[in-house]
């Protein structure tokens, strides 16, 4: 077996989207994620006045080199009509051409109830899993361009 270099964890997940304001909304009202940047790149040289064709919304600071260097956790959003490097790496969203299944967030395990609530209190339509081999349970929906989301977290099986 070959040695691997070690992963230190996961420095950002960019999704393409057609509605950048629309699915930017979504991800900082309903999951939270602050905004840490934006940028329009329609061309090779970002366009300061510009409308965004990225955005970068933080998940968390991390404790790894590049977080202490000021890059958090970040998920992306890039429109892929718009932004100058997002054409040529695109499939598009046929799901038997695109290798997006769904992202899934870690969330406090007290809270998982609140989540419930809350994305009930918006309407968002939920469904639900255990994993009792990984001692974790979760929750599914979609964001407005029918991402398959996850929240999911700690399940201690008490005796």
């Amino acid at each position: 077996m070959q040695n691997t270099l070690p992963i230190t964890g996961v420095s950002e997940v960019v999704l393409s989207v057609a509605d950048l304001p629309k699915v930017r909304d979504f991800y900082m009202r309903v999951m939270g994620f602050p905004l840490h940047s934006e940028l329009s790149m329609k061309a090779s040289v970002p366009d300061p006045d510009g409308e965004p064709t990225i955005t970068f919304l933080k998940i968390c600071e991390t404790d790894t080199p590049l977080g202490r260097g000021g890059h958090p956790q970040l998920f992306a959003l890039i429109d892929y009509r718009r932004h100058v490097h997002a054409g040529k790496r695109f499939v598009g969203h046929d799901p038997t051409q695109s290798t997006l299944n769904h992202l899934a967030f870690e969330i406090p395990p007290e809270s998982f109830d609140d989540h419930v609530k809350r994305l009930g209190e918006l309407g968002i339509a939920l469904s639900f899993s255990d994993f009792p081999a990984m001692n974790a349970r979760a929750m599914f929906f979609q964001d407005p361009e029918g991402n398959a989301l996850e929240l999911i977290c700690h399940d201690s099986i008490d005796p």
